[in-house]
């Protein structure tokens, strides 16, 4: 029958009829640690759909880390780049921006750091060198791009989809 079973998770006893099957995975901020860009929120669609960033390289020690920006009309961006996907100036994190122009659209990340991109062929590239020193280990960063879409709302712009950055090895 179905049910809860309770046990040690290291038990020693192998005639528990409720047993557990699982994989552990974790690590800790040292010396080995992988680094890693991935997916952590939406964008909102423009003109060309929705943009997405694309890294080449994992952002590790020493790498240049080049990220493409897709689908721009106007092929121009601004990469904004934060030390936070939950806090920035104006209060929490994701903030909804339709009252500035930009119905169904969130800024995911604090505007920290932010660049210009030029591009061609509705792509820009936003290159980031990393920097090689270990003091660097363990940093989360945070990636959206504010998108150019000249005339498709009051902003006559959109958000990419948003990316964490974590610097290591």
């Amino acid at each position: 029958s179905a049910g809860y079973g309770k046990s040690t998770l290291w038990s020693t006893s192998f005639n528990n009829p409720r047993g557990i099957c699982a994989n552990f995975h974790y690590s800790i901020t040292g010396t080995g640690d992988p680094a890693g860009y991935g997916f952590f929120g939406a964008g909102c669609a423009g003109s060309m759909g929705i943009s997405t960033l694309s890294p080449d390289v994992q952002p590790a020690l020493g790498n240049t880390l080049n990220v493409t920006v897709n689908n721009l009309p106007a092929n121009v961006a601004i990469m904004l780049t934060g030390l936070s996907r939950t806090a920035w100036a104006l209060g929490a994190l994701p903030f909804d921006v339709s009252a500035y122009g930009a119905p169904g659209c969130l800024l995911r990340v604090s505007p920290d750091a932010n660049l210009v991109l030029l591009g061609s062929g509705n792509q820009a590239i936003w290159p980031f060198g990393v920097p090689n020193a270990p003091a660097f280990i363990g940093l989360m960063l945070y990636n959206q791009a504010l998108v150019l879409d000249l005339g498709f709302n009051a902003a006559s712009a959109v958000g990419s989809d948003a990316h964490a950055m974590l610097i290591g090895y």
